[in-house]
């Protein structure tokens, strides 16, 4: 296990920043850029740059194309974006960069509100809030339209990312709840079993487990999902390849976000698991409360924590 950062853009990647990161322990980097960035150049000088900073680059992703609305739609222009995808999966792989990330329309109301965490402003989300929101698109879209649509991305996308070596990371939705007239596919464990059951348990086909997110799901009887039972499943299967360790107050319908102190998940229960499974990817904070002008403190206090439950999942292993 590896203690990393995600959510690094191209202009992160200087010496400050790296000397911040490199003094509280951190091992590994996800860069993200926008698909007109990601020239073939621009990827060299990213490999380049981190590679002499002494951190591993775990993935590079597609700000703008790792979610396509439009393929998740059935949109007419999605083969543009898959096209783009594809091209983008073949330079990571002759690089030597070895995962990126894909989602299946996160977006929507993302946060309802500010909330705080021990008088830290932090995301809050109220499903009654995000209900009242208006329809996105022209018209409502069916699960059975977005499964379709996403079997087919999956079936053209998976071939080229194993013919390249590089890993696709599938982020559940955030939050993981129907609104604004989109169904959020990856709102359960079940269904993101059926993702891995669809490209035939492939860990070419893999997960980002965002613990955070799994924490929101409601879960069959609405008290939530069992986190650690679906990392000892996904896991075992070496489908997990990055982990997101959050924690948040409550399954849905509302959260907050906390400190990984903070929360209702047992993060060392969580480390506990991943120990057993054998994982050995990055565990990052994905983001911390707090506003700008504290945000440096609270990520150093967060990748602090985390250094430490890793350090505590090494011993007992």
């Amino acid at each position: 296990m590896k203690l990393g950062v995600s959510h690094q853009r191209p202009d992160d990647l200087n010496s400050e920043r790296f000397d911040f990161l490199l003094g509280l322990g951190v091992e590994a980097i996800e860069v993200r850029l926008f698909s007109a960035e990601a020239t073939r150049e621009r990827l060299e000088s990213i490999v380049e740059t981190v590679g002499g900073s002494g951190l591993e680059l775990h993935e590079i992703m597609l700000d703008d194309l790792y979610n396509s609305q439009t393929a998740v739609l059935g949109r007419p222009e999605r083969d543009v974006d898959v096209d783009r995808f594809k091209r983008f999966l073949v330079d990571l792989g002759e690089l030597g960069i070895p995962h990126t990330t894909y989602a299946w329309h996160t977006g929507g109301m993302y946060e309802t509100h500010r909330d705080e965490t021990r008088g830290v402003p932090t995301r809050g989300f109220s499903t009654e809030l995000a209900g009242s929101a208006p329809r996105a698109y022209e018209r409502d879209f069916t699960e059975d339209e977005l499964w379709a649509n996403y079997e087919r991305f999956i079936d053209e996308v998976l071939p080229v990312a194993e013919q390249a070596g590089v890993a696709l990371q599938l982020h559940p939705n955030d939050p993981p709840i129907d609104h604004q007239g989109v169904p959020r596919l990856f709102k359960s464990t079940d269904a993101v079993r059926r993702a891995m059951a669809h490209a035939g348990q492939s860990p070419t086909s893999g997960i980002l487990f965002c613990v955070g997110t799994w924490a929101e799901m409601a879960g069959s009887d609405g008290t939530g999902e069992d986190v650690p039972g679906a990392l000892r499943e996904f896991g075992a299967r070496g489908q997990i390849h990055q982990v997101h360790l959050r924690n948040i107050t409550a399954p849905l319908p509302n959260f907050a976000e906390t400190f990984p102190d903070a929360g209702y998940l047992d993060l060392h229960e969580v480390m506990d698991v991943l120990v057993e499974v054998g994982f050995e990817g990055m565990i990052v904070p994905d983001h911390v409360p707090g506003d700008d002008a504290q945000i440096l403190i609270n990520e150093a206090y967060t990748l602090g924590y985390l250094r430490a439950l890793i350090q505590y999942a090494k011993r007992k292993a």
